[in-house]
């Protein structure tokens, strides 16, 4: 399988109850480039990305489907995946694009880009 492919098949597993492909898939010193519930960039260690995800445990429900991939020529796969939060009445459905540069079929380096909506949505449940 090509490494969008073992993506989308961890994300997949992930939406499914099972982060065990997803976390293994990212390597032990992996750098990603992503936002903060308010909104704001920063740039994560491997460990610190997976703690932010706890943030969904205060969720009614969270989805990532990955619906779309392309790879480039270098080998860099682009994702889109649309991602639902929902706590209560309170819904926030949007497209994320996160890019992955593998090596050796792991994540080493990747960056994602959120709409501004993101960060007013976990500051509007007071959670940013």
């Amino acid at each position: 399988m090509s490494d969008a492919d073992n993506l989308v098949e961890a994300f997949a597993a992930a939406d499914k109850g099972d982060p065990t492909l997803l976390v293994n898939l990212y390597a032990d010193d992996m750098t990603w480039a992503g936002f903060k519930a308010d909104g704001t960039q920063t740039v994560y260690t491997k460990a610190s990305f997976l703690e932010g995800f706890g943030i969904l445990a205060h969720l009614d429900e969270a989805k990532n489907e990955v619906v779309r991939t392309e790879t480039t020529p270098e080998g860099v796969v682009i994702a889109w995946v649309r991602a639902l939060r929902r706590k209560g009445d309170d819904v926030l459905d949007f497209t994320l694009i996160m890019v992955h540069q593998f090596v050796d079929g792991k994540v080493t380096r990747g960056a994602d880009v959120a709409p501004p909506s993101f960060g007013e949505y976990w500051t509007k449940l007071g959670l940013a």
